[in-house]
């Protein structure tokens, strides 16, 4: 019996891809039926007053909102007014169109006559509810009832439409099936982007945009966004990094008014030495010279008597001459003068800041209180050297303050003391990495505590009044501005300031972006007092950017938080530079930046079937000569083993004992085929879902030929895959043909040529067995089986959002040593030679290294009085002062005394301790004084030469102040410079194997888990940039998402918090996670320089195991495709167009031709062929041979499947109309009466 041999044509799916193209653009007008549209003409609506219908689609929802709240819905408050109420009849066919039941003859002329018997008053009214509930949301049960009565009303009127051919063309020849599917319109008038109907009004001409194919206003219209507002837990944050910001600050200040007091102090010092010196010279002179007769006197008969005496006169004659000289009668010079430590010079030379500190310091309150806001600067009196009167207060310069030198002990000691304190507060700059998935992921910002937490575009200000943190601290501004990044480039400031003191500008140039702030620590010092009427900031960053502050009635010691955003800098005339500002508070929808509707993406599929079988080239030819017996054995044994984890179908169909085929070739080898595609784009682009290949084919521009264009692309690059395949195959069965196949089990086969002739009378001929290959000819049909519309998102450094998610405690991760040759300022040293002493104490303390013990400093070295007896000698005389190793003398304090040889004048003169020498006289016997040097370079063994003059016997001693030697200084800081970079390195080390021992169990783990490492990075990848869309659809997300819902820290106080926030929070949640196909997002990687300049180098160097996840750290731009999951298409356009989230029911369409499109389309009907079929040639295993060949009882030898339209074919020459293989009507082996010849070991296993 026959067999049919076209009912087992099985088809199978050869693969899978998507087509991205741009929509068919559809007949947006009133004779497409598949839309339900309002009357432009001859309705009024009572929302024409509260519309301009040239504004933007967000201005018209807003004002449709408020409108709504006036508007009266009279008869269609509650869906039973509306049952109850004369559309009763006409909502019920309604309702049954919705549901997609059969309507009677009867109902389809009771929408007929209702549709003629509504009026045009009528008609408004049941839109304007539509529209009220639209807006409004009031009752979801009206607005369905009053959708339903708008598609009976519709459909009555399309069956009274009489049937034309542009009908026909636009709608099919079945207008009712295209009504009962049809779709409401909101109108573009009050709701859409523009309007170009009647009544359009005088808008902003801008607004009124034409419709462009691959462009829509839902992605170009600005759309503002609310103002952020901060949350308490945010205001914390911010304060406590104020605060911290605060007390490094206040730290820094004090340490630098130390300073400051310091260097005043040495210069009072020096002032007063050399003012003494002068006084004490000016001093004398008066004193000479109010005692100038009897010195002449005096001198006359000295002069008398030294030229009385000779050479040859005895010491007895000599003194008896000098006996005869009469002393003057003048008083003996006395040298007063102020103390060395008086307040007479700290008022006249110290700054008004540094007289609080040292009031602070080193006084004591001797008489009356000190006020709770300190001493009454403004009211000073100098009461003695050692008192000073502030106010109505009195304080003394404490005992043990009476040199300099121990003035300067006490500020060292301070000094040191808040140096430390600023090492232990400031973190060490290291490199962090964390272990993320057994890989090391170097950590951003680590070493900031807040940087992942404070809000970006927020500030801390607060004004710290005068003297608060110390005596004589001045009043400040601390100010700090968290911007989006550091990349933002350097900033600069301009800042205006109205107080209590008067009105002050600053402005601040080359201020570094650190850690994504803009810190100005201290400003406006000392321009205010007790408060601060009003201060303006503007900070303007290097990318464009100004951001602006103006705060009135700031109070001292109250921290000001708030979000600052910032607009692009305007230019001299006052116009901005080029961007959109910042949204106005009190806003609502974010504007849709970024995100662009591309339009329909066609799922494909090609489908395989059989066309025909042929025959192919010969495969082995048998010879049997005459009156030959032959006998041939085989034996096929297969040993391989095929592991398959994919999910095929694999179907083998066994012909006979030595011929097999496997229909499944075509299949297998392209989906290798594609694989190795996959593998090729992998390094650019990846799509989540492997089962679906992805090629983008279409426009940028939509027209009434792209759909045809489309698909005859997608059937050239299925044609090339498939061909390509092909060849696969054919070099696959090649190499069998030439191979034996080895199979699982081990097969004999025998046969046996006999052609002796014996079974019939006729002489035996030579016979040829002729073996043919067959090969079949396979259909390729490209079929459509589902549309969905796509969303594309480009996003700037797409993992960015990862960089930032990486700074995680330390505790967690593996910390790089930091460098003190590469840290930054203040703490930087580069070398030995530009290192300073509290960047040495610094680093060893990061790295625990023992300094050498540094010498005390400064010292006093004390030179006690010699009494030398001279007896008039002149000569030069020589005194050694050892100075201490390692030491240099600052200052000398030389006390000396002499008495006179004879009458007369004396006078000593002494080394001044700069390379010169200074007389000390006095006319009377005898003087004891003291004397100030300011030393040069006195070090080590110091020569003092002094020479008297009529001096009897002399005593000089000295109080020396040494400081630590600058050479001992530049020895010590290279010593523990080298110790320091020794410990550097040996801790560089250690980090260095630890790094190794990580990424070495990461290399041993990674041959395991690779598979599991790829999905890892995978669902990282799909993550970060799925957050990055929803931020694009959300833009004011620091706001929306992260909300808090639940309170407690503890099991026991646990609990969530139920509240209308909860209710609004979750629908945003299940919309944006359920209405997208996140999970096969398409995505594109561009490479870093399309990212910001400054973090080329940082992309660039960026490293990672998996290729791919390379790729996505060093993207400097990511091209996303989403898809929207069927069924969500209206609430989305409607989203995107709103911002609302529809409430449930049919989704009325707003009247944007791109989105009628789309609808349009998507309303399509899918499997159904796309283009014409293709057919490929593939060999098989198959072999036959050319005569005498008997199988099955079919009417043809081998199938052959016709086609009923060969036009339909790419190539019609390729197709088959008739079988070349023969059918014959006897085929059989008949016995022989000849004994076999076969071994016996073979006929009788």
């Amino acid at each position: 019996m026959a067999t049919n041999d076209t009912t087992n044509n099985a088809s199978q799916t050869l693969f899978r891809f998507v087509s991205l193209r741009n929509p068919q653009l559809t007949e947006t007008k009133e004779k497409n039926l598949g839309f339900i549209h309002r009357p432009q003409k001859g309705l009024t609506s009572y929302f024409d007053s509260y519309i301009n219908p040239a504004d933007s689609a967000l201005v018209k929802f807003q004002a449709m909102e408020r409108a709504s709240k006036s508007f009266n819905p009279a008869g269609f408050e509650t869906e039973l007014k509306i049952e109850e109420g004369g559309y009763a009849d006409i909502l019920k066919i309604g309702r049954k169109i919705s549901k997609q039941e059969e309507l009677t003859v009867l109902e389809e002329s009771a929408a007929i006559n209702a549709c003629q018997a509504t009026s045009k008053d009528q008609l408004s009214v049941l839109w304007d509810n539509l529209m009220y509930q639209t807006a409004s949301q009031n009752n979801f049960y009206v607005k369905e009832a009053v959708a339903h009565i708008l598609r009976a009303l519709h459909f009555g009127y399309v069956c009274t439409l009489a049937s034309t051919d542009e009908l026909v063309k636009i709608n099919g020849s079945d207008f009712r099936a295209k009504a009962l599917e049809a779709r409401i319109v909101l109108p573009m008038k009050f709701f859409g982007d523009g309007y170009e109907g009647e009544g359009s009004g005088t808008g902003n001409p801008t607004s009124r945009q034409p419709f462009t194919v691959g462009k829509s206003a839902i992605g170009d219209d600005p759309i503002n966004e609310t103002k952020a507002v901060l949350s308490v837990p945010a205001k914390e944050q911010l304060k406590a990094e104020g605060e911290k910001i605060l007390e490094l600050t206040n730290l820094n200040l004090e340490k630098d008014s130390l300073n400051v007091l310091k260097s005043e102090l040495e210069k009072v010092q020096k002032i007063y030495q050399k003012t003494r010196n002068k006084a004490y010279d000016e001093a004398y002179k008066e004193y000479l010279a109010a005692n100038q007769p009897a010195l002449d006197r005096y001198r006359a008969q000295l002069k008398e008597i030294q030229d009385q005496i000779t050479k040859e006169m005895t010491e007895q004659e000599i003194n008896a001459l000098y006996a005869k000289l009469e002393e003057p009668s003048i008083p003996p010079f006395v040298f007063t003068y102020k103390n060395e430590v008086n307040f007479g010079d700290f008022t006249e030379i110290l700054s008004l800041n540094s007289l609080k500190i040292f009031v602070d310091k080193f006084t004591a309150l001797t008489s009356g209180q000190k006020p709770e806001d300190g001493f009454d600067f403004t009211k000073i009196s100098v009461v003695s050297d050692r008192k000073l009167q502030l106010g109505a207060a009195v304080v003394s310069i404490t005992d043990e303050f009476d040199t300099y030198p121990e003035v300067f002990e006490k500020i060292d000691e301070e000094h040191a003391a808040k140096s430390q304190t600023l090492y232990n507060k400031t973190p060490a700059q290291e490199q962090t990495f964390a272990s993320l998935g057994g890989i090391l992921v170097p950590v951003a910002d680590s070493f900031t505590q807040y940087a992942a937490k404070v809000t970006p575009r927020s500030y801390f200000l607060k004004a710290t009044p005068q003297g608060s943190i110390f005596a004589g601290s001045q009043a400040y501004l601390t100010f700090y501005y968290q911007a989006d990044s550091s990349a933002w480039g350097i900033a600069s400031a301009k800042l205006s300031l109205i107080s209590d003191v008067g009105n002050f500008d600053e402005s601040y140039n080359n201020i570094e972006v650190v850690d994504n702030k803009v810190t100005l620590a201290s400003i406006m010092v000392g321009k205010f007092s007790k408060y601060i009427r009003n201060i303006k900031i503007k900070i303007y960053f290097n990318n464009g950017k100004e951001a602006s502050l103006d705060l009135s009635g700031i109070e001292p010691n109250q921290a000001y938080t708030d979000v600052l955003y910032v607009k692009d800098i305007k230019d001299e005339t006052g116009n901005p530079g080029g961007g959109i500002e910042n949204p106005k508070p009190g806003t609502f929808i974010p504007k849709h930046f970024g995100v662009k509707r591309l339009g329909i993406a066609d799922y494909l599929k090609v489908e395989q079937s059989v066309h025909a079988y042929v025959p192919g080239e010969v495969s082995n030819i048998e010879n049997v000569m005459a009156s030959e017996l032959r006998h041939k054995s085989s034996v096929a044994r297969d040993y391989s083993e095929i592991t398959d984890t994919t999910s095929e179908s694999i179907e083998t169909e066994k012909i006979s004992d030595t011929t097999k085929a496997d229909r499944n070739e075509m299949q297998t080898e392209i989906a290798q085929e594609l694989k190795k595609e996959q593998a090729i784009t992998a390094s650019t682009k990846f799509t989540y879902d492997t089962k679906v290949m992805k090629y983008e084919i279409g426009g940028t521009y939509a027209n009434n030929t792209s759909q045809q264009d489309s698909t005859k692309q997608a059937v050239k690059k299925s044609q090339e895959i498939t061909e390509r395949a092909m060849e696969r195959v054919l070099t696959k069965i090649n190499k069998e043909r030439v191979q034996k196949i080895i199979k699982e089990f081990t097969e004999t086969n025998v046969h046996e040529f006999d052609n002796r002739g014996q079974a019939s009378q006729e002489n035996p001929q030579h016979i040829t067995g002729v073996y043919r290959w067959v090969d079949k000819k396979m259909k390729n049909q490209i079929y459509n089986y589902g549309k969905r519309t796509m969303f594309e998102f480009m996003i700037p450094e797409p993992a960015r959002l990862h960089t930032l998610a990486t700074a995680v405690s330390k505790a967690d991760t593996l910390t790089a040593p930091a460098d003190p040759r590469r840290a930054e300022k203040p703490w930087g040293m580069a070398s030995a030679q530009v290192a300073t002493k509290d960047q040495i104490e610094y680093w060893a303390n990061i790295y625990n290294v023992k300094l050498t013990e540094l010498p005390k400093s400064p010292i006093n070295l004390i030179l006690g009085k010699q009494w030398e007896k001279v007896n008039g000698n002149e000569e030069y005389r020589h005194r050694t002062i050892d100075i201490p190793v390692n030491y240099e003398a600052s200052s000398v304090k030389m006390f000396y005394g002499f008495e006179r040889n004879r009458k007369g004048t004396s006078t000593l003169y002494t080394s001044n301790f700069a390379g010169g020498m200074v007389p000390f006289s006095n006319g009377g016997t005898s003087i004891d004084s003291t004397a100030y040097f300011t030393p040069q370079n006195v070090t080590g063994s110091y020569d003092f030469v002094y020479k008297c003059s009529n001096i009897d016997s002399v005593n000089i001693a000295f109080e020396i102040t040494c400081k630590l030697s600058q050479a001992f200084m530049k020895s010590w800081i290279q010593e523990n410079f080298t110790a320091i970079i020794k410990a550097y390195d040996e801790a560089y080390a250690v980090f260095l194997e630890k790094q190794k021992e990580l990424q070495d169990k990461a290399k041993e783990e990674e041959a395991a888990n690779k598979e599991k490492l790829g999905n890892f990075y995978r669902e990282m990848e799909s993550v970060i940039l799925k957050h990055n869309c929803i931020a694009y659809l959300l833009q004011d997300y620091l706001t929306t998402l992260g909300q808090a819902f639940t309170s407690g820290s503890q099991m026991s106080d646990f609990k969530v918090i139920l509240s209308e926030n909860l209710e609004q929070y979750t629908a945003l949640a299940k919309f944006m996670e359920q209405a997208f196909e996140w999970s096969i997002m398409d995505y594109t990687f561009y490479p870093y320089y399309w990212a910001d300049r400054k973090r080329w180098q940082e992309m660039y160097l960026t490293q990672s195991v998996d290729p791919l996840f390379r790729n996505f750290l060093q993207a400097g731009m990511a091209r996303v495709i989403v898809t929207v999951k069927p069924g969500f298409e209206d609430a989305v356009q409607f989203f995107m167009s709103t911002g609302k989230i529809w409430n449930g029911g049919e989704v009325p369409v707003i009247g944007d031709p791109l989105y009628m499109s789309i609808v349009d389309e998507l309303r399509k009907p899918t499997g159904e062929a796309q283009g014409k079929f293709w057919i490929t040639r593939i060999p098989t295993t198959l072999t036959i041979l050319q005569a005498k060949s008997v199988g099955l009882e079919v009417e043809q030898a081998l199938p052959i499947f016709r086609e009923d339209d060969p036009a339909n074919c790419e190539n019609p020459k390729d197709l088959e109309t008739t079988s070349p293989f023969k059918l014959l009507d006897k085929a059989t082996l008949e016995a022989g009466t000849l004994p076999t010849t076969l071994p016996t070991n073979i006929i009788n296993k």
